[in-house]
């Protein structure tokens, strides 16, 4: 039962299946145990066309207390004499009338009800069923109650208990899914049983769980107790093959092939398997892309169906042009990246097609990918200038473009990368541009010294004219590197091939901090402000935006030191310091010195309502952990009147309520969010509530 912890399970295992330890792989979990289990096919038709369990059946059992019977069972007057004896305690007579009406009715069971008061007998449950119907369970919970007061021996009908409980059940795994809470999923599951469970969803749900958690055991038990169900207990073949594809994102291919060849034994079922064995095509060559161990080539005939696929798929053009770049053929793999490029322009295609066309040794096709695909190949800085690097360091080929180098120099920064900060050095310094040189030589030498840098920069000082610098250069590496003082000394002056502007180290620095901004890589954008501040070039706007950065890395007191920096500054600078600041203050729940910043610096509207919001949802809640429940419902009454109240803080207002006594309040206030909110903590207050009407 899957109600066992999954450790359990797994230490289990190990007596059922030898070999099996905690650290085995997915790969034989699907197979590895053929499985026999029973299930009915109409309950199974009936849970996937959605009519297994409704209202409606609800209302017939209803009905039927009410009126005839159908032929095969007893109606009323036929049961009268049963509950007579009964009352009489008349246990003879009771085993004489029932032996009577099977006879009559073979498909007679004895009444649940039938030893129960008469006034706790054959009570309508229709208003419950209502109930049911709305989910309302903290309804249900209250009805209950009422009707054990006003009746103690009263109980709800086994059949209502049982369809409760699995519709809690339904409830919990299915809010929890909704909110990617894979342990409560897992936790709400309960007494499933995949080998006789004949709500497909259920299991649909749990096998999401156990994949996105990583526990493979219970994983593999899901899946075998639906997909090896044999003969008349075998499932649908929409409920296999829905199975089969959820299978193929948690197994290895030859382990779902296995199982579908198992189940392939219909020519209905080999139909509907169709979709399946794509997939299965897709992961089989996405496997073998990714394993280095396996170097033996598909047969082209596996492949055939990837390329005829109309209308084609972007993806699956570039899983067969890494395919072809595995086996040696980059001349083929060119070709599909190519035409996956075509339909999608990423950084993945735009790679592939570059390390095809440098395998074959076109560097120039190759360069001019990486050119074309700037923006595409940002996010791998470390690849794009590897890629760009060839044109820097054989500048002679042909004239780079302006972006080419903003683009080259912003990488050799985010990588902190010696050895291109050198090759930048060296085009700037052939093209006589000997400020930049000079500074990307300084940044090669801070990253990792080498004595060809130490050469570079001593150059650059003296094309300069900079004899100071080149003293002390000499002072500090005179010792280290004797041997190129003299080379220095002797070096003729560059050519001065037309190149280019380099962009200095700050420059790039000062393009980059922003977009590292805009891309939420605050750890790069710091990276950034520091290397300005540390060279005294921080401006204000550049503070403001480190702010941000701190704020975005949760570093509160480093945020709060970048905004002040401008509460000093006047106009949009100065506003947006103070609103910073604010923030960051609220994020360490210091109510008191947020509001004193919008006391000090005015906000405009907007911003004004966004703090004091907050502010009041701090003292609300600060105040209820105190429990001074008037003091909350200030300061949320004081917030509903600049912005509308969440869920989350009407709950809280609804317990505010119920511990000042305003029990009346309290209700409504959860009766209005449970009318329109499916919420435990909304039915808990709502019960809390009703049960104390019933006190009343």
């Amino acid at each position: 039962m899957m109600k066992r912890h999954w450790v359990v399970l797994l230490a289990a295992s190990s007596l059922l299946l030898p070999g099996l330890s905690f650290s085995q792989d997915s790969a034989a979990l699907l197979t590895q145990a053929a499985g026999s289990f029973r299930l009915v096919d109409e309950a199974m038709t009936a849970a996937v066309t959605g009519t297994g369990e409704t209202s409606a059946a609800a209302g017939a059992d209803q009905a039927a207390k009410a009126s005839p019977k159908a032929g095969n069972e007893p109606g009323e007057v036929e049961l009268a004499a049963l509950y007579y004896y009964a009352e009489q305690k008349q246990d003879d007579r009771v085993a004489a009338e029932a032996a009577r009406l099977r006879l009559k009715f073979p498909q007679f069971e004895m009444p649940q009800d039938l030893f129960l008061p008469q006034s706790a007998r054959g009570a309508d449950e229709t208003a419950l069923w209502q109930l049911y119907d709305k989910s309302d369970f903290t309804g249900i919970d209250a009805e209950i109650i009422r009707r054990k007061t006003e009746t103690p021996d009263w109980a709800p009908t086994a059949d209502f208990t049982d369809k409760l409980a699995r519709k809690k059940q339904r409830v919990l795994m299915t809010e929890a899914a909704k909110n990617k809470n894979w342990t409560d999923v897992i936790q709400a599951s309960g007494s499933l049983d995949p080998a006789t469970e004949t709500e497909m969803d259920l299991l649909w749900t749990l096998i999401d769980a156990y994949s996105q958690t990583g526990i493979k055991q219970p994983l593999a038990d899901v899946y075998r107790g639906i997909l090896l169900r044999e003969g008349d207990k075998r499932l649908p073949d929409a409920v296999l093959v829905t199975t089969l594809q959820k299978a193929i994102r948690d197994f290895p291919a030859a382990e779902v092939q296995a199982v579908m060849q198992k189940l392939a034994v219909t020519p209905a079922m080999q139909a509907g398997l169709q979709p399946v064995a794509f997939d299965l095509l897709r992961k089989t060559v996405a496997d073998f892309n990714a394993d280095e161990k396996q170097t033996a080539p598909l047969s082209e005939d596996q492949l055939v169906p990837l390329k005829a696929e109309v209308p084609p798929k972007a993806e699956d053009l570039a899983l067969l042009g890494w395919y072809y770049l595995k086996v040696k053929q980059p001349a083929v793999s060119a070709l599909w990246f190519g035409k996956a490029l075509a339909l999608q322009a990423d950084g993945s295609n735009a790679k592939g097609l570059y390390l095809s066309l440098a395998a074959q040794n076109l560097e120039e096709e190759a360069y001019q990918v990486a050119a074309t695909h700037l923006q595409d190949l940002s996010d791998d800085p470390e690849f794009l200038m590897n890629a760009l690097s060839l044109r820097f360091a054989k500048p002679d080929m042909a004239v780079i473009d302006e972006k080419i180098v903003a683009s080259y120099s912003t990488t050799i920064l985010q990588t902190l990368n010696a050895d291109h900060a050198e090759i930048l050095a060296w085009y700037a310094y052939n093209s006589k541009q000997y400020e930049a040189a000079s500074a990307w030589f300084q940044k090669a030498v801070d990253w990792k010294v080498a004595p060809a840098r130490v050469k570079g920069l001593a150059l650059s000082y003296l094309r300069l004219s900079q004899k100071q610098e080149f003293a002390g250069l000499q002072e500090k590496y005179g010792v280290a590197y004797p041997d190129i003082w003299s080379e220095i000394k002797a070096a003729a002056p560059p050519k001065g091939e037309k190149a280019a502007a380099v962009i200095k180290p700050r420059g790039a620095i000062q393009a980059n901090y922003f977009r590292n901004f805009q891309a939420k890589r605050y750890s790069a954008c710091i990276n950034d402000l520091s290397d300005l501040q540390a060279r005294g070039q921080l401006s204000p706007d550049a503070a403001q935006i480190g702010g941000w950065c701190y704020l975005g890395l949760s570093r509160l007191s480093e945020a709060r030191a970048s905004f002040a920096q401008g509460l000093n500054a006047s106009g949009q600078i100065r506003s947006d310091a103070a609103y910073g600041t604010a923030l960051t203050l609220l994020r360490g729940r210091l109510t008191d010195d947020a509001e004193a910043i919008l006391a000090a610096y005015p906000l405009n509207a907007e911003r004004d309502r966004e703090i004091r919001a907050e502010i009041y949802v701090q003292r609300a809640r600060a105040s209820f952990d105190q429990k001074q429940y008037q003091n909350a419902l200030d300061a949320l009454n004081a917030r509903a009147s600049l912005v509308a109240e969440p869920t989350d803080l009407s709950q809280l207002r609804g317990w505010a309520y119920y511990h000042l006594g305003n029990k009346v309040m309290a209700k409504q206030v959860f009766q209005r969010l449970n009318d329109h909110l499916s919420d435990a903590g909304v039915r808990r207050g709502l019960m809390v509530t009703s049960q104390w009407d019933t006190r009343r």
